[in-house]
């Protein structure tokens, strides 16, 4: 920012004496105001834009606007800076840098030659300058959360969508991984995912020529629905909540060696999504029947006398997974009627004027500084 100044200002010559001034000494009191009023236009320009990062994220659509918290509370962890207090201090810099040019510019205009006056500027800059190299380190911490910003998945609102759901640990990220172009972490501990990862699927509706472009979500495991959702788990609920999608709600028989929750928990769950989703497409799929256990085994008979509609699959051995990828093309069928209906909802919307149609604005609209 300093040498972009310094450029402007000498090689742009951004800043020109005023020659049609007569009065010598006030001609260079006029330059060195100018040259401070440059300086201070253009950091205090920069840092409005990078303030208005509050009011942007709060006119994303809901289920972005969550995407974008869970990424810099990520940030949060591994930097030990929240994002309101590296804007906190970006204000109180443009703050002091509005101060010091003020002052500055007051100082020059009451100097009593034109030497004093542009020698005033001269150190009023280096101050500017000092000050903007002091805040160097909140500069690369908001540069760092703005990439975290960037990274954070970006699903499109018109697409048909399938989310995995269940409780930690179950099997969803296997599943994601072997039906779409997704790669999302699977490991043997809980909590793997943490945010959401999105698989693409390409399927032709038959008698057609119909190409739906399909997207395949991979949510953060729950435990419970209740008052004190973490970030995560309000994301797997917004997934729900606030996007078109069908459901796929994964079981797992055998949660004894890494899960968290027992059948029976994992049963709770699933009904406590079921009465607050009513009318969303869904499917339920029992992960992980390769395992012959009698106990397994027991557990599974007793998913599918309750849900008999139920999958049964192995994403080791590929059992079952040729039907459960019949099911979701399905499901994207039926949730490309939905997304057209909507789209045809906001064409109307848009065409009667009505401001509710275009309330929403993407991350492209949050300023690169």
């Amino acid at each position: 920012m300093t040498n972009f100044i310094r450029k402007q200002m000498s090689v742009k010559e951004g800043v020109r004496i005023q020659h049609h001034i007569k009065d010598v000494r006030r001609r260079f009191k006029v330059y060195g105001v100018q040259r401070l009023k440059f300086a201070r236009d253009i950091i205090c320009r920069e840092i409005r834009g990078v303030l208005q990062y509050p009011k942007l994220i709060r006119r994303l659509h809901p289920f972005e606007r969550l995407t974008v918290e869970l990424a810099l509370y990520q940030h949060m962890q591994q930097s030990g800076l929240a994002f309101g207090k590296a804007l906190a201090c970006l204000k109180q810099f443009r703050q002091r840098i509005h101060e010091e040019a003020v002052s500055r510019e007051r100082a020059c205009m009451k100097a009593d030659r034109g030497r004093l006056a542009t020698l005033i500027a001269d150190e009023g800059l280096e101050e500017i300058y000092r000050i903007t190299r002091e805040y160097e380190p909140i500069f690369l911490q908001f540069i760092d959360q703005q990439n975290a910003i960037f990274r954070a998945p970006i699903i499109d609102l018109d697409k048909p969508t399938v989310v995995f759901v269940g409780a930690p640990n179950v099997g969803k990220s296997s599943l994601v991984r072997s039906l779409s172009t997704g790669v999302p972490e699977v490991n043997d501990y809980a909590y793997t995912t943490r945010q959401l990862t999105i698989g693409h699927i390409w399927h032709f509706i038959a008698g057609t020529p119909l190409l739906i472009h399909g997207q395949i979500v991979d949510s953060p495991g729950m435990i419970e629905i209740g008052a004190n959702e973490n970030l995560m788990h309000q994301l797997t609920l917004g997934s729900m909540q606030h996007l078109p999608t069908g459901v796929v709600f994964v079981f797992d028989p055998h949660p004894t060696t890494h899960g968290l929750l027992s059948v029976e928990g994992q049963i709770k769950l699933r009904e406590d999504l079921r009465s607050k989703f009513p009318s969303r497409p869904w499917h339920d799929v029992i992960t992980k029947i390769d395992m012959e256990e009698d106990e397994v085994q027991g557990e599974v008979e007793k998913l599918k006398r309750r849900y008999p509609d139920a999958t049964e699959v192995s994403a080791l051995d590929g059992t079952g997974l040729d039907e459960l990828n019949m099911q979701v093309r399905a499901m994207l069928e039926e949730m490309t009627r939905v997304v057209r209906q909507l789209q045809r909802v906001k064409i109307r919307k848009l065409r009667a004027g009505s401001q509710d149609a275009a309330e929403y604005v993407g991350k492209e609209a949050l300023p690169l500084r």
